[in-house]
């Protein structure tokens, strides 16, 4: 479920919540829009108790992160899905 050779940085992490799940495939090609880069990767690791945490990785810079996660949050939210989810860890940065 990553390509952690690829990516660098873990932007965001979101919980579902009354069971819901989610496909690896489907939500990094959610992540890959909303980053604006193929260079991403998505995991979900089981914590004890059975709840489980998606993490969405990507290059150390991205365009827009505030963006991304408006973007992926919007996502969700259209899906269907109710989550919980942490805060961007990078800060908006233009392109070199």
């Amino acid at each position: 479920m990553n390509r952690a050779n690829e990516t660098e940085v873990r932007w965001l992490s979101f919980r579902l919540r009354n069971g819901q799940s989610i496909g690896p495939e489907k939500l990094r090609a959610a992540w890959e829009q909303a980053a604006e880069t193929r260079r991403c990767a998505v995991r979900r690791e089981v914590l004890p108790g059975g709840l489980a945490v998606y993490s969405l990785y990507g290059p150390g810079f991205l365009i827009s992160p505030q963006k991304a996660e408006e973007s992926i949050r919007a996502f969700l939210i259209k899906e269907g899905y109710l989550f919980t989810m942490t805060h961007v860890v990078g800060k908006e940065r233009s392109p070199t």
